[in-house]
């Protein structure tokens, strides 16, 4: 009997940088979402690559979550949905 594939973590991205009120807010739900469910997590501040920030600069917070992107004032609920938590 063959036991069922574990599925691999989501692999999230998270371009931000200092001084970024509504990426505050999208790390606390990161990690509210850290809680309920194991995923990798990559956090780039954009300030130390001269190419995302001008990528970025108008658009963070930016939250990739296996491909699928979340940018700007960013809802919980789509973050959730983002996880396929509901």
């Amino acid at each position: 009997m063959s036991r069922p594939k574990q599925q691999p973590p989501p692999q999230v991205t998270f371009y931000t940088k200092a001084g970024c009120h509504l990426c505050d807010e999208a790390r606390e739900m990161l990690e509210d979402l850290a809680s309920q469910v194991d995923f990798d997590l990559t956090e780039i501040d954009i300030r130390g690559n001269p190419e995302l920030f001008e990528l970025y600069r108008y658009r963070i917070p930016v939250i990739i979550v296996n491909g699928q992107m979340l940018e700007g004032r960013i809802e919980y609920r789509d973050l959730v949905r983002a996880f396929h938590l509901l």
